[in-house]
This record gives structure tokens, C-alpha cells and sequence, in this order.
């Protein structure tokens, strides 16, 4: 949270760990994922720890309410994925408005029926929905529209740019974060800011009236259990997490 600078949530990121490689980042797992037809057992996986891991975080002071937000591929939105999520949130105890469903607007723009019946059931259980990405795309306006959105996350590129050398860049970078989020909050959207490492760019975010921030000026991603005894470790006074 900009304002308070406390700790609203959770990103669940995907690593491959290769015996000889280390680890290997999404952008390189999931297209071969998607290839091979293992998205949905991977994405089974990823969803079910996300889900345990912040039940046990909900343990902890401050954390009560914190959500988790999991990437879900537009090959996971089969007619069974909202029974899924409903299953294992129940499985684990949390309020549905706990798991964040995180899409790209590449799952938007197949306009698939059935995406969309998904999408509405996922709503109607109580999960929240992001989109990822914003500002990148097409016709990004016209999904907060047509979809059941509620988050909105405004693509790193636009807070880079506006901290650009050139005045003319970061000046224009700055009024498209304020037109993106006055029309997120006109459309009942909360504004997450992705790729925040500054606290120049979070003064930035603050004045344009973003709710949130993410990146590495809070927290770097580290494993599980790291996380777990961050948190469970008294807080230091005037230090930010995030």
C-alpha cells in the first residue's frame, strides 16, 4: 500500500529448478508448457502451493487479510478451473477474495466464450481478477469493459519512463499513470504499479494517486520459507516491506 507502506499481498512466481541450469524464469517454462500440454498440471501445482503458503502467512501479525495473486494461462480455461479454485481455496480455508486471478490481456484476446463464462463464475465465487500488462495492448480500455475486472496493474515500462532523463518522456509517462488510474477508479478498479525499485517513482505513484506498488524498492522474490521467517521475525522500526 503506497499510503501506509504495509503489505497487502503476495505474487506467486514460477521458477523451473534445473539440475544443471539453476533456475529458469516463466518466460522460458511456460511456452514449452504450453507446447507440451503440461500448463494445466503445472498450473495445478502453482495454484495449490500459492494457496497453502498464504494460509500459513495469514498466521502471522499483519497478514490476516494479505491476498495472493496467482498467473493463470488462457489454456487453464476449461469449464473445470472455476470448481478447481473453489476447491482448493475451501481445501485450505481462505475467503475467495483472497486469491487474486492474474491474466494478461493475450487471454482476453482470443475472445473466447468460454473464457468469459469462466471468468464470470470465478467473480461470482468472490475471486478477484487482475489484469496484468495494462497500457501495453490493443484495446486494453475495451477489456475493463467486457470482463469482470477489479485490479489493475499498470505495466513497468510506464514507471520507468517516468523517471526517463528526457523531461518531454517522463512528463508523458506520468499523465498516462494518472489517465490509466483516474479510469481504473472511474470502473471500480484498484491500480497496482508494477516495477517500482525507486522511492522517486513512488512519490511519482503516489501524486497520480496509484494504490500500490511492486518491485524490488520492497522486496526482491525469494523462496517460501525466506518470506515465511521475514515475516515472522519481529519488524524492525522505519523499515519498508513490501
Amino acid at each position: 500500500d503506497l499510503a501506509t507502506r504495509r503489505v497487502q499481498g503476495f505474487d506467486g512466481l514460477l521458477r523451473l529448478r534445473h539440475p544443471q541450469k539453476g533456475l529458469i524464469p516463466p518466460a522460458e517454462v511456460i511456452p514449452v508448457a504450453e507446447e507440451t500440454g503440461m500448463i494445466g498440471r503445472i498450473g495445478a501445482v502453482v495454484l495449490d502451493k500459492a494457496v497453502a503458503q498464504l494460509a500459513r502467512l495469514a498466521a502471522l501479525p499483519l497478514l490476516e487479510q494479505a491476498y495472493v495473486a496467482v498467473n493463470f494461462s488462457a489454456l487453464q480455461f476449461d469449464q473445470g478451473l472455476s470448481a478447481r479454485i473453489a476447491s482448493v481455496i475451501s481445501h485450505h480455508g481462505l475467503q475467495p477474495h483472497r486469491l487474486v486471478v492474474e491474466i494478461t490481456e493475450a487471454v482476453l484476446m482470443e475472445d473466447n466464450p468460454q473464457i468469459r463464462a469462466t471468468l464470470e463464475e470465478i467473480a461470482r465465487f468472490g475471486c478477484r481478477i487482475a489484469l496484468d500488462d495494462f497500457g501495453t495492448g490493443y484495446s486494453s480500455l475495451n477489456y475493463l469493459n467486457r470482463f469482470p475486472v477489479n485490479i489493475v496493474k499498470i505495466d513497468r515500462s510506464f514507471v520507468s519512463a517516468s523517471a526517463d532523463p528526457s523531461p518531454s518522456v517522463a512528463f508523458k509517462s506520468r499523465l498516462l499513470i494518472e489517465g490509466i488510474t483516474m479510469i481504473s477508479h472511474k470502473m471500480d478498479c484498484q491500480v497496482i504499479a508494477e516495477g517500482v525499485e525507486t522511492e522517486e517513482q513512488v512519490l511519482t505513484l503516489t501524486q497520480a494517486g496509484v494504490d500500490f506498488g511492486q518491485g524490488y524498492h520492497f522486496a526482491r522474490p525469494v523462496p517460501f520459507e525466506t518470506l515465511l521467517e521475514r515475516f515472522a521475525a519481529p519488524a524492525e522500526p522505519d523499515v519498508v516491506a513490501g
